[in-house]
């Protein structure tokens, strides 16, 4: 029987360890996903809800240079700014953006526009830039690690649930939202006196349990 903990009704299975010494067996086929303690999740979950760290602006050499690298580009007839003030007007308008932004524009400016783009062309562009560093990357794989083993422990409730593995204090242990699942799935029900306690298992399920 599972004993009356919510860490042990929500079981905390520890990220995979390497065999013993001496020999080692044929490496699977698949390798089995790997679990998460109850301190890994928690700080997986950390990184995964806090908002990302701001990028800082673009270099001022930096900005002068990759916007430099679209003076080839034609401009209109009627264009008759200086370069010197184009620059200083892009720099007020798209300054705070950060280099990878930037960078972004400007590949897109000259491979998709055929006239010099005008600041609004330039906002255009840079709201579709999304942000792919490695704090993003980190924050997405943690999102996914963490919503795997959420699973993988809901699952684990489910099937205990249905084995009728549970004794009645771990499934009084369980939070309300999963007992009120167990329910709805027909492993446990909802008595008078307010308790959920295990649907007794037929013939037929003690026989596909076993």
């Amino acid at each position: 029987m599972v004993t009356a903990t919510i860490g042990a009704a929500l079981p905390s299975i520890q990220e995979a360890e390497g065999g013993a010494t001496g020999s080692k067996p044929p490496a699977p086929t698949t390798s089995l996903p790997i679990r998460l303690d109850d301190q890994r999740l928690t700080e997986l979950a950390t990184i995964a809800e806090s908002p990302l760290p701001a990028l800082p602006p673009c270099d001022g050499e930096e900005f002068t240079k990759l916007i430099m690298a679209m003076g080839t580009m034609a401009r209109r007839t009627d264009d008759e700014t200086t370069g010197k003030l184009r620059l200083a007007i892009l720099r007020r308008i798209i300054g705070h953006y950060p280099r990878e932004a930037v960078a972004y524009m400007v590949e897109t400016a000259i491979t998709t526009l055929e006239w010099f783009p005008s600041p609004k062309q330039c906002l255009d562009i840079l709201a579709g830039w999304k942000r792919n560093d490695e704090a993003v990357q980190g924050k997405a794989s943690a999102l996914a690690a963490v919503q795997a083993e959420r699973r993988a422990r809901f699952d684990d409730v489910m099937r205990a649930l249905e084995r009728r593995e549970m004794d009645q204090a771990a499934i009084d242990a369980l939070p309300e939202r999963l007992r009120v699942i167990g329910m709805e799935r027909g492993f446990l029900r909802l008595h008078d006196d307010g308790v959920y306690r295990a649907r007794p298992l037929t013939t037929a399920q003690e026989a596909q349990a076993a």
